[in-house]
């Protein structure tokens, strides 16, 4: 799957399933998109919505989850302009997804 795809469904996907489930902002992080730094929230790993979400839902953002990260990294989105961002919390940024 072409990395744009990608975010397009992830993108639609937090949107349909009201993600992120929690809402705490990360802040001191800048929307590469938009600049807003106090409206990024961090996106549930896919373990954790198990309970929350229909399993085939779930399987479908596991493979989005694992095509967008790196063990290392996280995903958020900026409830601002709603643009999925891949999170850096140890380094305390965000970066685009789209290429």
């Amino acid at each position: 799957m072409e990395i744009n795809e990608a975010v397009q469904k992830l993108q639609q996907f937090v949107i349909d399933h009201g993600l992120p489930k929690t809402d705490m902002a990360l802040f001191g992080i800048k929307c590469p998109y938009c600049g807003k730094s106090d409206r990024i929230r961090q996106l549930e790993d896919p373990d954790e919505l198990e309970e929350d979400i229909d399993p085939e839902d779930i399987k479908k953002y596991t493979e989005l989850w694992v095509n967008l990260t790196q063990s290392s990294e996280s995903l958020g989105v900026c409830k601002f302009c709603n643009n999925p961002l891949k999170i850096f919390e140890g380094e305390g940024k965000a970066k685009a997804l789209y290429t």
